[in-house]
């Protein structure tokens, strides 16, 4: 998601109060990626975590002007406000849709290998 070489964009922050922790696996938050994924993909889009399993925020990335208009009804703004904010060019880029399930583990703490298939 960081490139050096990506256009200015808008973003939509999504950070949670201080002292607040939700779980990854809550259902707002499983909720709010099927709605994602559910699309049309926005440029770039990831979850914000600390650890294996707490929900720390997200950050979504749009640069045509249907996903900035999207970007006000963020699905991640749902569980936690949602900053709007322009971003300069140099800094974040664009990211393919993923292709398979992105947070789902198979065996011990080995995430899904997305970035596997063609």
């Amino acid at each position: 998601m960081i490139d050096p070489g990506g256009s200015p964009a808008i973003i939509s922050l999504v950070l949670p109060p201080p002292g607040v922790r939700l779980a990854f696996d809550d259902l707002a938050v499983q909720q709010a990626r099927r709605q994602v994924l559910a699309g049309p993909f926005p440029d770039a889009v990831s979850t914000l975590l600390r650890d294996d399993s707490h929900f720390e925020g997200a950050i979504t990335v749009a640069r045509s002007s249907a996903d900035k208009h999207r970007l006000t009804d963020d699905p991640f703004g749902r569980i936690f406000p949602a900053r709007i904010l322009a971003v300069d060019g140099g800094i974040l880029g664009s990211t393919a849709a993923p292709t398979g399930p992105t947070i789902e583990r198979y065996g011990s703490g080995n995430p899904w290998p997305w970035d596997q298939f063609s």
